[in-house]
């Protein structure tokens, strides 16, 4: 007696049990990334590159057989109807958009960009913590040379750079990136030189005796009001911060310290508070498909910048979150008054490292690594030249002349793991969310007086309804008309910052 054939919902469950398997082993690879950054022994480096290395070999070979392709190939043809409503489309669609990527790519290429993205990382925080590019080029050489080919094996049709951005932001290209640059640069410049024009000194920043212990009860305060869920994290101290999701139940937060201002830990916690509420709202029963992953790295900068400056620098949060920070460090910043406060962590002046920077340059920090990346990539720019030629950008943006490497092209961490593509998604996330919010306050226009008695649900909820539950059913470009009824336009920014800074500036 024949065996029946295999059924569309049969092979459907085999094909979501393949993307399963390679969904945990990423959540393993990203355990380990983050016990590398946190706890791992520094001689535990040379193990680690190749732990990541056969994970990441394991993963791609998974997505990549045969049988997924065959699986692939024959389902998307099958199913209907072919729209984002259809939970087997969206996962079809996304499983076949990742596995024609990553066909593409050579195992032994992905084996050592894993490997040399651990060896980097050790080379980077070494070189930064000696201020000295020299000490971080070997293997940043390797790692541009190996994403260049990366590139090229994945094809593209302009830039070899949309190929890596491509893997951050589906379907946005470098021309798309540059018009948007193109509008927001030169009005970000001309707030700068209009706050400077008005005559007002940039207050001093944050300074004073902040023990971290007391930061640590005060930062998990600040991100458990915002929705974050801490039986499902943790907090933890690191070089650069950096939130990741292990899997559902575990979305991990990170920062560093400084015990003269507080604002260095909080402002990094909420940024992270941001990426991490997303993580822990993704639908748990979709985990290990595309509806239960983030849409974009734009959309989620736009959670991250969200609840760090919309929210976090707003006097609507200060509102109510001040009198909580005078009462657990007394004396410290009782006499800047709520209105010097503001002035201070809304502190507008061109400076060195991207982290630090306000609202109004920050974009400007982005654009820098944009060219940059684009430059390297593509082939016009070599990697030991990139001290030189981030000095030269940098008095072009900033009229300021660069220290050191190490409040230069050594300050982010992203080029040790070869994120070529990452950065322009910073400045996407902050076009979003000002989209957002002009959304948000249309349908809440109660947002500012809730926020100032405390109660930060409209934007939790808000985030979650609209983003949050959805993964990937929808495109970045879709997702935002959803939500906003708009395309992608800095303009919403470009208000925002003029409305805001005017403020408090003028």
């Amino acid at each position: 007696m024949d065996r029946e054939r295999p059924t569309f919902t049969e092979k459907f469950r085999q094909l979501k049990e393949i993307f399963s398997q390679a969904a945990h082993l990423r959540g393993i690879r990203r355990l380990l990334g983050w016990d590398q950054e946190t706890y791992m022994p520094g001689n535990g480096q040379e193990n680690r590159a190749e732990q990541n290395a056969l994970l990441s070999e394991m993963i791609h070979e998974r997505i990549t057989s045969r049988r997924t392709g065959g699986l692939v190939e024959e389902l998307f043809e099958a199913v209907s109807p072919k729209v984002p409503e259809n939970d087997h489309f969206v996962c079809l669609r996304e499983w076949k958009r990742t596995y024609n990527r990553q066909a593409r790519l050579p195992s032994s290429l992905v084996k050592e960009l894993a490997r040399q993205s651990v060896i980097a990382h050790k080379a980077w925080a070494e070189a930064r913590r000696s201020t000295d590019f020299s000490l971080f080029k070997p293997v940043f050489k390797r790692l541009v040379q190996l994403s260049r080919q990366k590139a090229m094996c994945l094809g593209f049709e302009h830039s070899p750079y949309d190929a890596l951005l491509d893997e951050y932001e589906p379907g946005t290209t470098a021309r798309e990136i540059n018009g948007f640059f193109s509008d927001l640069v030169p009005p970000l410049q001309a707030t700068v030189y209009k706050i400077a024009g008005h005559g007002t000194c940039p207050p001093p920043p944050i300074s004073g005796r902040f023990p971290i212990e007391a930061q640590r009860v005060l930062v998990r305060l600040a991100a458990t009001a915002l929705g974050y869920n801490p039986a499902s994290g943790r907090i933890d101290t690191v070089l650069h911060p950096f939130s990741t999701r292990i899997g559902p139940g575990d979305c991990r937060i990170t920062t560093r310290w400084s015990k003269s201002d507080f604002t260095e830990a909080f402002f990094a916690v909420l940024h992270e508070t941001g990426h991490a509420v997303y993580s822990q709202n993704l639908p748990k029963e979709h985990y290990g498909t595309p509806l239960g992953e983030s849409v974009s790295m734009g959309i989620h900068e736009s959670q991250s910048r969200f609840y760090e400056n919309i929210v976090g620098r707003s006097r609507h949060f200060w509102k109510y979150f001040f009198p909580i920070v005078k009462g657990m460090f007394p004396g410290e910043i009782d006499h800047l008054g709520l209105d010097g406060f503001l002035k201070a962590i809304n502190r507008v002046r061109p400076y060195f490292i991207r982290v630090e920077a306000d609202e109004v340059t920050y974009n400007l920090h982005v654009y820098l690594r944009f060219v940059i990346e684009r430059e390297l990539i593509e082939g016009k720019l070599e990697p030991g030249d990139v001290p030189d030629r981030w000095n030269s950008l940098f008095m072009e943006l900033f009229s300021l002349e660069v220290p050191d490497d190490g409040a230069g092209c050594l300050q982010d961490v992203h080029w040790s793991g070869a994120s070529f593509g990452y950065f322009p998604t910073y400045t996407l996330g902050n076009i979003y969310a000002a989209m957002f919010l002009k959304a948000l306050r249309q349908d809440f226009p109660g947002l500012e007086s809730a926020m100032e008695a405390g109660d930060f649900s409209p934007v939790f909820h808000y985030l979650k309804e609209n983003i949050h539950r959805h993964g990937q059913r929808y495109r970045p470009v879709e997702l935002l008309g959803k939500v906003t009824g708009d395309k992608p336009s800095a303009a919403p920014l470009v208000e925002y910052i003029d409305k805001k800074y005017s403020e408090l500036y003028c």
